[in-house]
């Protein structure tokens, strides 16, 4: 007998920021923005009292972190040549700097799943996980993480 196997996702939408791909050489390395959405992939083989895989109004801290980072503020590589001018703004209240090791969608989203995983971890300890995070920029571009 197979054991069993459930799925659920979830969305998190409305995350305007800005960051910059200092390394492209295309417009992409210009600082640019949109407002990102995250979706989550849930697992667990079984469910909790309630039927759930995770309960959705129990991800508030997910929730928060989510906007701590990523709504209205600058993402910016830990490796840009430019970190100390953007450093600058950060501390004169011109942006609100977040430093992260590859602000674009693929490093987004395998920096989001680790926090995930810490944040449902806390939650949950082992009974449930997420197997995938995908990060969009907008309707057409999307990057996925898979544990």
């Amino acid at each position: 007998m197979n054991p069993k196997n459930f799925k659920s996702t979830k969305r998190f939408t409305c995350f305007p920021c800005t960051h910059r791909q200092w390394r492209a050489e295309s417009h992409c390395r210009y600082v640019h923005g949109y407002s990102r959405e995250f979706i989550f992939e849930f697992a667990a083989k079984e469910l909790t009292k309630e039927g759930w895989v995770v309960d959705f109004g129990g991800l508030k801290e997910l929730k928060t972190w989510l906007e701590h980072v990523f709504d209205h503020t600058f993402l910016v590589a830990q490796d840009d040549p430019e970190l100390e001018t953007f450093q600058a703004l950060d501390k004169k209240g011109v942006i609100q700097l977040r430093i992260l090791p590859n602000p674009g969608m693929e490093g987004t989203a395998e920096h989001v799943y680790h926090q995930g995983m810490e944040i449902l971890k806390s939650l949950y300890g082992d009974r449930a996980w997420i197997t995938k995070v995908e990060v969009r920029e907008n309707e057409k571009n999307s990057a996925i993480y898979m544990a």
